[in-house]
């Protein structure tokens, strides 16, 4: 203490206060138990923005310049010293250095740890019969061999009060108790517990203003009277409350009212609520890499005839720009020079319209149902067009895991196009009159189920935890679907999330899926899963090193093109040979990712990415011979933003692009529109061709640049 008072009383060496000098560099040497980050943050000297550090940028005067202080400089010593302390490192020494140049100022804290206080041992009492020991101090933050951090003291007194609480215990009173041993480096820990009565829900009060719909509040509420109290169960209730949207302000708390029996109590939960706009209107637009410009609108209106019920019209556009009726003036853009296939069917505008109506519960709390209306025009990149009207029905049931399961059951009316090629690949159909039979509109009803688990910390940006996904879906004429369409589908992910230091994250997922169907076709009797309900690899969400869905089985189609000027030519003006690619989808996939994201600003607002990509896409049909699993490293930068982080990624192929049967068909175009022989079946040659031409197009005379792809879009990967 004596060293300490007399370094913030030594008299301070004279500075010219007319001389500012900005902070250029402030670094930490010597530390390892505490990151730069969280020293940083502890001290009130900062270094200044990059702009303001970097020549020539600090010369005429960009960036925010922070100057250096030598009376808080003093004070930041002491102020590591007292953080390492509390952290358990009782003999940490903190040294200077100090670079003064014209101007401006670099600054080093050179640190000794020492050796740490060690939790030698840790122990709860008072908990018996309620919750069993060994499992709470598993997971209080303090552990047994690790410094003795009184931060982490504090975090695992809330951790067991909030376990009591949890388990109809609400006025806990946990009381902490240390010694510490310095010369033997060790600690040890005992927490008293007195959990107090049990308490029981014995009524809730709805507070509100006047017309307020208290019956709808109690609907959604998780806890009612005759229940053991749980506090975990009133933060439910809470977030339920917020989800409807008909609320702005909720609060669920106990009430002052207590009545004590000889052994358990009777509570009062109060429920204060404040209603919020019924009326959202959402506008958006935006561009990606795959769908060019797009835009989303929506309107919603909230407590739909009472009850909580939400009414959602929504209308979506993409594609706008790359193909009818919005192309004129396109054709030069780089939305046209992005799509290889342009002209064609699957250029064309892009259209969802969807009417939803929400049920906030149905015949308990924690079971909600949607029912929704649908007409859309879809198109996957270069492999299909979906045109669709149809109505989906979902119910979605909390289970006591507070996992949500939901049941949903689709049945739609449409049909989808695909290059004729795709057909003559997957199903040997290679006659255009017969690939006919797939492009007729077709009745599909589907049922699945879907399950989540979702344990991380944020949904836009999660640093740590964990995200499940199941889903199973069915179609077949037992449930509506015409006779042609049967299949059984199943997809999973999982992605974890762990923390690295403070500040930088690593990630990894892994998603796996698989088909089954008849693999039958015969004249009389034909069943084939449809074209959209296939698999397909590549682009921003998979494979970065491969294009959208040119990772997988594919197929290219060399058209020979007659363009006739008039109707009566004889000879054509012009031939045009074009070449398609279509990706024919596989009935089995697998994908892994992992990513390192770390800050690259001391805002956070800017990070960078470290990441591998793998995975391929299987077909039935080259079960004999399926290609090996593709591996993509890269590099990305994000810019966070309240919607999400903007994301650019820039992957490496090291594999060039995936090669595919080549077929060839010979086609003309008069002013009446373009027809190709439907007799002439397609004809394929003796030679895979391979898919795509890097980046920027320069992939021909640049075999680097050949490999390079670069994908933006909002959000990350996974």
């Amino acid at each position: 203490m004596f060293v300490v008072l007399a370094l913030v009383g030594f008299p301070l060496a004279a500075q010219d206060n007319d001389e500012r000098l900005a902070v250029r560099a402030l670094k930490f040497d010597g530390n390892r138990a505490i990151d730069d980050f969280t020293l940083r943050m502890s001290i009130v000297t900062s270094e200044s923005a990059w702009l303001a550090r970097v020549w020539p940028f600090r010369l005429v005067g960009f960036g925010e310049r922070r100057y250096f202080n030598e009376n808080e400089f003093r004070r930041d010593v002491v102020r590591l010293l007292l953080l390492y302390r509390r952290s358990g490192f009782i003999d940490a020494t903190v040294d200077t250095i100090v670079t003064r140049e014209p101007g401006q100022v670099g600054v080093r804290f050179v640190i000794t740890e020492g050796d740490p206080v060690l939790v030698e041992s840790l122990a709860v009492r008072g908990t018996d019969g309620i919750v069993p020991v060994n499992r709470l101090i598993r997971d209080l933050p303090l552990k047994t061999g690790e410094p003795f951090d009184r931060a982490r003291l504090i975090s695992s007194t809330d951790s067991i009060r909030s376990a009591l609480q949890n388990r109809g215990y609400p006025f806990p009173e946990v009381y902490r108790s240390f010694s510490v041993e310095n010369a033997a480096r060790a600690a040890q820990v005992e927490f008293l517990v007195d959990p107090g009565p049990r308490a029981w829900i014995d009524s809730i009060d709805v507070i509100g203003p006047p017309g307020l719909q208290a019956a709808l509040v109690r609907k959604v509420l998780r806890v009612q009277p005759g229940q053991q109290f749980n506090q975990r169960a009133l933060y439910q209730s809470q977030q339920e409350l917020y989800r409807t949207g008909v609320f702005d302000f909720v609060d669920v708390r106990l009430a002052d009212t207590i009545s004590t029996g000889p052994d358990d109590s009777l509570v009062t939960v109060q429920v204060q609520v404040s209603q919020g706009r019924l009326h959202r209107v959402r506008l958006g637009a935006g561009y990606g890499t795959s769908d060019c410009f797009r835009t989303l609108t929506s309107w919603t209106i909230r407590n739909f005839l009472g009850g909580g019920r939400s009414l959602d019209l929504s209308a979506g556009f993409s594609k706008i720009g790359t193909g009818a009726p919005f192309d004129a003036g396109f054709e030069n853009t780089v939305c046209r020079s992005l799509k290889p296939d342009a002209g064609t069917a699957r250029l064309d505008l892009n259209y969802n319209l969807t009417a939803g109506l929400r049920f906030p519960t149905v015949f308990s709390p924690r079971r909600s149902a949607t029912v929704s209306l649908s007409a859309e025009r879809f198109s996957e990149f270069q492999a299909y067009v979906r045109d669709a009207v149809g109505v989906t029905v979902a119910v979605t049931q909390q289970t006591r895991w507070n996992i949500p399961l939901t049941f949903s059951y689709s049945l739609s009316y449409g049909k989808t196009l695909a290059d004729d090629a795709v057909f003559c690949s997957i199903l040997n159909v290679c006659k255009t009159e017969d690939a006919a039979i797939f492009k007729q509109p077709r009745v599909k009803s589907t049922t699945g189920a879907l399950l989540v688990s979702d344990r991380t910390n944020s949904p836009l940006n999660p640093t740590r935890g964990t995200v499940l996904t199941l889903e199973g879906r069915f179609a077949g004429a037992a449930i509506g679907s015409d006779r042609q369409i049967e299949f059984a589908k199943g997809v999973g992910e999982f992605a974890s999330y762990h923390p690295v230091g403070r500040r930088a994250v690593f990630a990894w997922r892994v998603r796996w899926g698989s088909i089954l169907s008849p693999d039958l076709f015969e004249r009389q009797d034909v069943r084939f899963v449809p074209t959209e309900e296939r698999f397909y690899g590549g682009g921003s969400n998979t494979v970065r090193g491969f294009r959208q869905n040119e990772l997988g089985p594919l197929v290219h189609v060399e058209e020979t093109v007659d363009v006739f000027e008039f109707d009566d030519s004889v000879f054509p003006d012009t031939t045009i040979v074009d070449t398609l690619v279509s990706p024919t989808g596989g009935n089995q996939m697998v994908f892994g990712n992992v990513e390192i994201r770390f800050p690259l600003s001391v805002s956070g607002r800017v990070g960078g990415v470290v990441f591998v990509d793998a995975g391929q896409v299987f077909a039935a049909q080259t079960a004999g011979n399926k290609p090996g699993i593709r591996v993509t490293p890269g590099v990305g930068l994000r810019i966070f933003t309240p919607l999400g982080p903007v994301r650019f990624d820039l992957a490496y192929n090291p594999h060039g692009s995936e090669k595919g049967p080549l077929f060839a068909r010979t086609c003309e175009t008069r002013p009446t529109g373009r027809t190709c022989d439907a007799e002439a079946p397609l004809k394929q040659l003796d030679f895979s061709r391979p898919s795509g031409d890097g980046l920027f197009g320069l992939g021909e005379r640049f075999d680097f640049l050949r490999r390079l792809r670069v994908n933006f879009s909002i959000g990350q990967a996974f």
